[in-house]
């Protein structure tokens, strides 16, 4: 899991890392990095897990991380409100896609099973991993529409390989047996410590 927070933080460091947008706008954007790092290591990693309980609750975790990334900006901000009432930018819009997205993935997989689309785990697996496609998508769609923190085409680039890596069906739990380290009880304490990172490296006195 820590591997997923650093590829993602480290490709928004490697052209400009002093580029900032005040504490608050930085605060919040980190917020939404370290929640699309959340995204893509469970969709690379959620095939195969040997404890769903964990997958569960570490899906939770990112979907308040993810609200708390949008509703920091809707309170924070009314430029952000405004937007959203009138002609807002299409990413935007992604981002807000994204969300609802992974509300649907975290409720679907709380659900009874009796309630959920489909009974049969091969079928419930395959809508899971398709919202959580469609979640990667709109996200980084998101990101990259804005991209302050990526000025550099190949910051894109590698932002994108990295999402498509995590898409990839390939099992990485064979790879890395010890990947799910620390867990979701590390989790809150890995997103406090990267915004507080990204915050106090964007806001240095030059």
């Amino acid at each position: 899991m820590l591997l997923a927070f650093v590829a993602v933080f480290l490709v928004t460091f490697l052209a400009a890392p002093l580029l900032g947008a005040g504490w608050y706008w930085d605060a919040g954007n980190a917020l939404g990095y370290a929640a699309g790092a959340g995204l893509l290591y469970l969709t690379a990693f959620g095939r195969g897990t040997a404890d769903l309980r964990v997958h569960h609750r570490l899906g939770q975790y990112v979907l308040v991380v993810t609200l708390l990334h949008a509703f920091w900006f809707l309170l924070g901000d009314a430029t952000v409100t405004v937007h959203l009432r009138s002609a807002a930018p299409a990413g935007l819009w992604l981002g807000v896609a994204g969300l609802l997205l992974q509300g649907a993935l975290v409720t679907g997989a709380l659900l009874p099973r009796r309630w959920r689309l489909s009974r049969e785990h091969p079928a419930f697996r395959r809508w899971h991993r398709a919202l959580a496609l469609g979640a990667i998508v709109t996200a980084g769609w998101h990101v990259l529409d804005s991209g302050f923190y990526l000025p550099q085409p190949y910051q894109m680039l590698l932002l994108a390989a990295v999402a498509a890596l995590a898409g990839w069906g390939r099992d990485w739990q064979r790879h890395w047996p010890g990947h799910v380290w620390p867990g979701p009880r590390g989790f809150p304490v890995i997103v406090a410590l990267v915004v507080l990172l990204f915050v106090a490296v964007r806001n240095w006195p030059a």
